[in-house]
């Protein structure tokens, strides 16, 4: 989160006036407040806020990010992550292998004797039932089936273990219920593969272009995040054979559009990850035709992958 997003309550942002972008070639428009665009960087701040036509006009275009980045981007803008996008199903690779959601490939457990005190109702937002705790009566004394009330000359109406018992129920009661939260927040989670038929080339790219968006209008806490769910996805990616060619994709879309090497020798954070991640497997990828036409198109790419190899080599 920026510096200037803390500034910015939600009052004040749901309550500032709307900024029009046209995005991309075909000129899609996104309406969003303005004060939300102007907490992710000081070029956005300018632009809403400064003195240029845009912020008078209250409409800006960008022709240079796609609009469904953009929308990635209006997501952060407004709840500070954004949702991971969905593999692809490669049809042209066929496998045995059927990809199931992890609840469908687990058999059903037999319905169990109730628990006391435990209710079962319907979560709105799939999945398992969400338990409820019930209220439970304060025992009585022994050969009751209800407590009884005592009067003491204190003033006191029940007996410490009774008050013990009723505050112990009291702060059970109301705890709150997560599913809503997990299941909102389980689109923000970078996803694992499972089969050689997933293509995760439109996961990786839709990464890599945010943070090109990231990086060019200078939301350093988006490019943090774009790179946290990269390398996760990164570390959980199986590198089947087959997919050799996603990594590749991301690897030319950061040699492409990312950032030459500075002048003393900085590599940029997103070359960087990919270089290193292709040498780590350099096993599997050095095999792949698609990663020998990667290093016959030479450029930056070939220096800095033999840098990161080289290190190793006996």
């Amino acid at each position: 989160m920026s510096e200037a997003t803390n500034q910015c309550s939600f009052s004040d942002l749901i309550q500032s006036d709307l900024f029009t972008f046209k995005i991309g070639e075909e000129q899609k428009v996104f309406v969003a407040h303005s004060a939300a665009i102007a907490a992710t960087s000081e070029p956005f701040r300018a632009l809403v806020n400064g003195g240029l036509k845009e912020a008078e006009t209250r409409t800006a275009e960008l022709k240079d990010v796609e609009p469904e980045d953009f929308a990635r981007f209006l997501e952060y803008a407004y709840r500070h992550d954004y949702t991971v996008p969905s593999w692809v199903l490669d049809e042209s690779i066929e496998t045995t292998k059927i990809v199931e959601q992890e609840h469908d490939s687990m058999p059903e457990s037999p319905a169990g004797p109730a628990q006391p005190g435990i209710t079962s109702t319907r979560n709105p937002f799939g999945g398992s039932p969400v338990g409820h705790t019930a209220a439970a009566s304060p025992p009585g004394p022994r050969g009751t089936s209800s407590p009884v009330l005592t009067e003491k000359k204190n003033g006191e109406v029940l007996p410490p273990q009774y008050m013990k018992t009723l505050r112990s129920n009291f702060q059970k009661r109301f705890s709150l219920n997560t599913a809503p939260i997990d299941y909102l927040l389980d689109d923000f989670e970078p996803k694992s593969n499972s089969a050689a038929n997933q293509d995760f080339t439109s996961v990786f790219l839709a990464h890599a272009r945010l943070y090109t968006f990231a990086d060019m209008r200078l939301i350093h806490p988006l490019k943090e995040l774009v790179l946290y769910k990269l390398h996760k996805t990164l570390m959980n990616f199986q590198l089947y054979n087959q997919r050799v060619g996603d990594v590749v994709q991301l690897a030319r879309h950061a040699y492409d559009h990312g950032f030459d090497r500075s002048k003393y020798g900085r590599m940029d954070e997103l070359r960087l990850m990919v270089v290193e991640y292709m040498a780590c497997e350099v096993e599997i990828v050095g095999k792949h035709a698609m990663f020998m036409a990667l290093l016959e198109d030479g450029g930056e790419f070939v220096t800095d992958f033999w840098r990161i190899v080289a290190k190793f080599l006996p």
